[in-house]
């Protein structure tokens, strides 16, 4: 029982002290969906989807977007806001 009270104070303070931003300072969750996070898109990191499409795309010898994430990955990001 005192191994099982430990664990569950443990993990209770670990959820706390990650979540010390997010419910104290009242800063934003960060954004994970690939199609809108800033930081994703400057590294180069695209969503499967968009990946696909430009797959398929580069072997009919056609582009499917210009750089542009929302062109290609619009769909992708319907998914999280459901």
């Amino acid at each position: 029982m005192k191994v099982f009270l430990a664990a569950i104070v443990f993990v209770g303070l670990a959820v706390l002290l990650l979540g010390v931003n997010i419910f104290f300072f009242n800063r934003p969750f960060p954004d994970g969906e690939i199609s809108t996070n800033p930081e994703m898109r400057k590294r180069g990191i695209k969503c499967a989807k968009q990946e696909e499409l430009e797959m398929l795309a580069a072997q009919k010898g056609k582009k499917v977007c210009s750089g542009n994430y929302s062109d290609a990955c619009t769909s992708c990001s319907l998914f999280g806001k459901e």
